[in-house]
Parts: C-alpha cells; sequence; structure tokens
C-alpha cells in the first residue's frame, strides 16, 4: 500500500521555529514501522510547504497514495483538515486518517464535524497505524476490533478501546535507518502531574524507556548522514539519571561530535549529571519554572520549589549549558504582585533565555477538562480559526490589556538583566580544564547572540558590544577558540580600534594558521592602518576566495598598482558570470 504522512503547517507564524518546523518524534517511528512491514511510505513534512495548496495537490497526484495520514496538533488542526479535503478531491477513494495529540483528545469532534477525516487513531501509533493499513489493504471494511481506532459506523462516531501501550519500546525499528530527522526521544510517559500538559494522559503515567543503545545508534545513524545538531524532545531527560548519564557516556565513547538540546526539571538534575551532559554534546537545557507563586505553581501541578530551581540553574550554568527558563503567567492567582514574584526569581536563576507562556487550556489536560464545563468550550470552539484558547480570553476578571502588561513588565525586566546574568555566569563556569574548550565555545556563542542572533536585533537589551567583547576575551582565557579571535577582531574594528584587532587576530592566526576568517580579518586591521603589503602576506595563501581576491584589489589599488587590481577584478567579475550561467 502507498501512504503518505504528512506533517501540515501550523496556523500562525512563528518568530522562533526551531521548535514546529520538524515533525514530531513519532511519525518517524510509524513511518519506519510501516516500511518494515512492506508498505511504500512518504514522510511529507509540509509545515511550510502546506502553505501552497495547488503544489500539494499536485505532489499528492504525482505521489498517488491509498492512505494519507496527519499529525494534528492544536496549532495545525486547520491545515491538516484543509489537506485532507483536497486529497479526497484530487485522489478518489483515498482514505485519510489523523493521529497525534489534538487527534486523541478531539476525535469525535473530527469525525461528526468533517467528512474528509475517516479514521482517527488515539495515543500511540505505530501498531495502530500498521494494524489499519494491513485492514485497507486486504479490502475488508471491518474496524471494530482495532485497538486505538476511532471511526464511523453507519455515520456514528465510535472508539474502540485502546491497547496497552508499548513495553519495550527498543522493539520498534530504528527510523534513522531509513529517514534523515533531528529529534530524538529517550522515553514515553511522564509521571508529571501538570495541570497545563495532555502529555501524561496520551502516553500514560508510566514512563517507559529506550535504552541508552538504541538512542545513541540513532543519533550515530544521522550523525553520518550530516545531522550534527539535535532536539532531544523528552519531558524530562534525566528522569532516569543513570540511562542519561550512559546516553552521555556512549556519545562520548563513540566519538560523535554533535550537539543537542535538552529538557528537564529543576529537582531532577545534579551538576555531576549536567556536566557529563556538556562533555557528550549538550549546550541547552530548558527547565520549567512556570512561577514564582506558591499558590499558582500548585494550581499548575508543578511540585517543585524556589531552592531547587535555583541550584539547577547554577549547576547548569558552572557546567556550560544555555539553561533555559518556562514561566506561564495570566494564571488563576496572578497578579501585580505574583508578576514582581516572577521577575524576583529570574533575577536569582539568571537565565539567559526565558520563555513566556500566556495560560493556555488544551484538550487532554486536567485545565481544560475542569474549566471545559464551566465555560462552555464545546465543539464550537474549535471550528474557529485559532490555534488555542487561552484562559484569560474567558474569565472576564482577567482583561486582556492586564495579561499583556505582565508579560511586557517581565520580558523587559529580563532583558534588561542579560548582560549582567551573561558576565556572572562567565566568571563562575567550572575550572575544571577538560572543561575549558567548551567553556570557551559556550561564551563565544553566546557573545555571538549579542552580536548577530536574536539578541542582537533586540533593543531593550543594553550594552551588548561590551558584554560581547568581555564574553570573547573571556572565552580566549578558557582555551584558544577560531571563532572568538575573529568575532573579537571584527567588533574591535567596528570601533576603530584597528591596532589591538590586529594583535588579536595575530594571536589567533598563530594558533589556527590555515583559518581564513581570522587571516582576512587581520588583513583589513592592516589595510586600515595603511599596511596594504602587509596585508597582502595575509590574503596570498587564501587567493582563491572571492573576499580575499577583493580585499587584494583594494590593497593594489591603494598602492599605486591599478593594472593588478583591475585585472583582480576582472578575473572576480569573470567568475561570477561563469557561476551565474552555471546555476
Amino acid at each position: 500500500m502507498r501512504i503518505a504522512l504528512i506533517y501540515a503547517p501550523w496556523l500562525e507564524e512563528r518568530a522562533h521555529t526551531e521548535d514546529v518546523v520538524h515533525p514530531p518524534m513519532g511519525v518517524w517511528f510509524i513511518a519506519a514501522t510501516l516500511a518494515e512491514a512492506g508498505h511504500a511510505v512518504e514522510v511529507l513534512n509540509w509545515h511550510a510547504a502546506g502553505r501552497d495548496p495547488a503544489a500539494c495537490e499536485a505532489t499528492l497526484k504525482e505521489l498517488a497514495p491509498d492512505l494519507v495520514g496527519f499529525t494534528v496538533l492544536q496549532a495545525n488542526r486547520h491545515a491538516a483538515l484543509d489537506l485532507a479535503r483536497r486529497a479526497k478531491a484530487v485522489l478518489p477513494g483515498v482514505r485519510t486518517v489523523l493521529g497525534g495529540v489534538a487527534a486523541t483528545f478531539l476525535w469525535k469532534f473530527f469525525l461528526e464535524q468533517y467528512p474528509a477525516v475517516d479514521f482517527v487513531i488515539r495515543g500511540e501509533g505505530e501498531a495502530a497505524m500498521l494494524a489499519l493499513a494491513q485492514r485497507l489493504e486486504s479490502g475488508e471494511e471491518r474496524c471494530a476490533d482495532l485497538p486505538n481506532l476511532a471511526w464511523r459506523d453507519n455515520g456514528t462516531a465510535r472508539a474502540n478501546p485502546c491497547a496497552e501501550p508499548l513495553a519495550d519500546l527498543d522493539s520498534l525499528p530504528n527510523p534513522a535507518k531509513r529517514y534523515t530527522y533531528q529529534h530524538l526521544a529517550l522515553t514515553r510517559g511522564c509521571p508529571g502531574k501538570c495541570t497545563f500538559c495532555g502529555s501524561p494522559r496520551f502516553w500514560g503515567p508510566k514512563v517507559r524507556f529506550h535504552s541508552p543503545e538504541y538512542f545513541v545508534d540513532q543519533m550515530q545513524l544521522l550523525h553520518e548522514k550530516g545531522v550534527d545538531h539535535f532536539y532531544v524532545s523528552d519531558d524530562t531527560f534525566t528522569l532516569d539519571r543513570p540511562r542519561a548519564r550512559r546516553v552521555c557516556e556512549l556519545i562520548l565513547e563513540r566519538g560523535l561530535r554533535v550537539t543537542w538540546n535538552a529538557i528537564s526539571r529543576v529537582d531532577l538534575v545534579d551538576y555531576e549529571t549536567l556536566q557529563l551532559m556538556r562533555r557528550a554534546g549538550c549546550i541547552q537545557v530548558s527547565f520549567g519554572v512556570e512561577s514564582a507563586s506558591r499558590e499558582v505553581r500548585d494550581f499548575l501541578g508543578k511540585r517543585i520549589t524556589d531552592q531547587a530551581a535555583k541550584d539547577a540553574f547554577a549547576a547548569a550554568h558552572r557546567a556550560g549549558l544555555l539553561a533555559r527558563a518556562y514561566f506561564i503567567y495570566g494564571n488563576p492567582g496572578d497578579s501585580a504582585a505574583t508578576i514582581r514574584e516572577n521577575v524576583a526569581l529570574i533575577k536569582a536563576l539568571k537565565p539567559l533565555v526565558v520563555h513566556f507562556f500566556v495560560l493556555t487550556l488544551y484538550p487532554g489536560s486536567a485545565l481544560y477538562d475542569r474549566f471545559r464545563q464551566e465555560f462552555r468550550l464545546g465543539d464550537e470552539t474549535w471550528k474557529k480559526p485559532i490555534e488555542d484558547v487561552k484562559y484569560y480570553e474567558l474569565d472576564s476578571r482577567m482583561p486582556e490589556r492586564t495579561v499583556y502588561e505582565w508579560g511586557r513588565s517581565m520580558k523587559e525586566a529580563h532583558f534588561g538583566l542579560i548582560p549582567s546574568f551573561a558576565l556572572d555566569i562567565a566568571e563562575n563556569l567550572d575550572p575544571d580544564p577538560v572543561l575549558a574548550p567548551l567553556h570557551a565555545d559556550f561564551l563565544t556563542r553566546l557573545a555571538l547572540t549579542l552580536l548577530q542572533g536574536d539578541m542582537a536585533e533586540n533593543p531593550a537589551i543594553p550594552d551588548k558590544h561590551k558584554t560581547a567583547a568581555l564574553l570573547l576575551e573571556r572565552a580566549l582565557r578558557f582555551a584558544p577558540e577560531p571563532t572568538a579571535y575573529a568575532a573579537l577582531g571584527a567588533l574591535l574594528q567596528q570601533h576603530k580600534r584597528y591596532e589591538e584587532a590586529g594583535h588579536i587576530l595575530a594571536t589567533g592566526l598563530t594558533h589556527f594558521p590555515k583559518n581564513p576568517d581570522i587571516a582576512l580579518s587581520l588583513a583589513v586591521s592592516l589595510m586600515n592602518q595603511g599596511h596594504f603589503q602587509a596585508a597582502l602576506g595575509y590574503l596570498k595563501p587564501f587567493d582563491k576566495l572571492p573576499d580575499a581576491l577583493h580585499l587584494a584589489a583594494v590593497c593594489h589599488h591603494q598602492m599605486g598598482d591599478t593594472a593588478q587590481a583591475e585585472a583582480i577584478m576582472a578575473a572576480l567579475q569573470n567568475a561570477a558570470q561563469e557561476k551565474t550561467g552555471d546555476s
């Protein structure tokens, strides 16, 4: 059977897309399960392409799948439903199936309201999707015995009981043998009681684990295909700390030069684990703090303490990890006082990145069940062109303007503190020599975000250049780092401190003599001091690079050798024309 698995675009555009542009991890496991059983499977990441309906229809016609599956989250349900309708229009006889979190908890709504949806799979999808594909391929329409499946029985939406979740996750086919992706997960399930999250109900409260070997096998196969950075999307990567540490040990034993992000809980980490994660390539860890108010945290089901949060952030910073904090506001019980408490806690935690979220009610969460009747959240809610429902939109005692002001005040307070946080973290990194090159890398990356990343464009962050320069200087005290030399030299040049820049870059070149960024930047410093002949000496080893040739032409022109300058520029123009013609 020909099967297409589609990840549809989200309704709203995002400023930060790294967490939404990739299909969820489960899609790859379902695809691998179907492919291993002999089905022809295409995974279509239409997060962007799905906004061009005509192109999507053309692709569907070309692939001519017999079954089309959609991963449905609250944010992409409208696009998935539209694409299901289009698939039905261009492929007579095609069957459609929805899966994922939103589909699991809104299965009846989808089947009753949208004729283009034939089936919904609730919960874990590998076995259920394979059983459905085999049943349809056999030509049999009987569905009542297929676990996890929701379907129509003479027009009436029905749901079969769900099977027990798969006990042995390692028995699943390894998707990395067939596909290329960036999201990995060591676990399924969450023992947490967070009232705003649907994960425990979707996966079940009992946590199941892959072996560290299975997890790292995936990473290694993907790395061999060119993937260097991974998003480890477990709710809590360090839930089983010995297992998490073994993952890190295997990465180091296999010599995998990768980087990765992880998510954890402040009460489930320790310095030794975080340091090992950093050595194994982890560069970022996110913690849900949610609120500084004990009452609000109790409402959200977040059973943590301020001290646990302080200890976790301090340990992450000491190890050289970028520690991100999640805060939720617009909760019942929030006030100007709790917002001030949040700011005070942020000052104590010193997170370099904070994501502030307005409290949202998601189907499958305890809060959604609690407020569904009170606020009459019926099917008509999900027909609207909205991604989700925010609590303040329902509670008249919480004006939107007030919630907006809370968010603005917290964000502005955090932005203003970022430089002091960064410098404090830089001065308190673990001095262990083993970590020195990693600290140099960490501080360099942090400086670059202030110079050319998201932070560079934020006017609310003060002293960006000064802070970046101090971070780069601190990085180079830990270990030689080519990007730090080049960035610091370029920063000094921006402020016309050419002699200082030249000294820094010349030092960098002694460590990295074949680095073109450092050499060309050094040439620029010399040129700005009138030392054109010396600059040419640093440009000559890189005379195959257009930038080096352009600088060389400038040098020759300034030295009065106009003919040589014109010859170089003519050669550059010819090369550019040839390249344009080839493309």
